[in-house]
């Protein structure tokens, strides 16, 4: 299946619990589509005007398609990119607490250099020790001509549902 048609399918999927946005661009790299997902969780006081206790939850999701001698960034530039954009990732709400982003990308055979790096690849940024929130990176490689799933340690949950679309 090529890389377009899979992306569809997955972001027609997705879009049943996230905003999708086709072809988006974040600090000069083109992604095929992106997905937000944004939950709020509050407690109340006699009514909804009271507010005593709330935090959000944010998931964002970048699909690119790596086409011929496209490569992925190495581990360095990759933390760097997500550093450099760490604002974008975290939100700017004063309750925001999770953030999750999933980089997915979809291609050939990866070498195993490159499936070593995502294997290994973490990225954790905890924002004034958990109490103003967190951000957790997940990479999801899916190789169209093996029809194989690499992943890093925190996107090892999400295998069951992309197996489903090679």
């Amino acid at each position: 299946m090529e890389g377009k048609k899979l992306g569809e399918k997955i972001s027609l999927k997705l879009s049943q619990s996230f905003d999708i946005k086709k072809i988006f661009e974040l600090d000069g790299v083109k992604y095929d589509f992106t997905g937000l997902f944004l939950e709020e969780t509050s407690k109340y006081i006699l009514n909804k005007e009271l507010v005593y206790e709330s935090f959000s939850t944010k998931e964002l999701i970048f699909y690119k398609t790596l086409y011929n001698k496209e490569k992925l960034k190495e581990k360095n530039e990759l933390k760097e990119y997500i550093t450099k954009n760490i604002e974008y990732f975290k939100g700017d709400k004063k309750n925001q607490m999770s953030s999750v982003v999933t980089f997915i990308f979809c291609g050939d055979t990866l070498t195993y250099k490159d499936e070593k790096l995502i294997k290994n690849f973490t990225y954790h940024k905890s924002f004034l020790f958990g109490l103003k929130g967190w951000l957790n990176t997940k990479i999801i490689y899916m190789d169209l001509e093996n029809k194989k799933i690499i992943t890093n340690s925190f996107g090892k949950k999400d295998i069951v549902f992309f197996k489903t679309f090679l």
